[in-house]
């Protein structure tokens, strides 16, 4: 059996960037940057996006939370 150790927690904030001729959704992310990886809190981190969204030129479309972990033998 493996295991794993959380190394890395990052947010990233997908943005609306228009539609292609098909009329999917082209995004721009922007990344709130390296967080905790022990205290990362999801409400924490939508309440700052929403708080950013004004600011921002473009829509938020989305909110990713990325992990980075390694993998080992057990």
């Amino acid at each position: 059996m493996a295991n794993t150790m959380l190394k890395k927690v990052s947010v990233n904030v997908k943005l609306n960037n228009g539609t292609d001729s098909q009329g999917n959704v082209k995004t721009v992310n922007v990344g709130l940057g390296t967080l905790s990886t022990t205290g990362f809190n999801a409400d924490k981190a939508l309440a700052v996006v929403s708080l950013l969204g004004p600011c921002l030129s473009k829509t938020v479309y989305a909110v990713e939370k990325v992990e980075v972990s390694t993998l080992t033998a057990a």
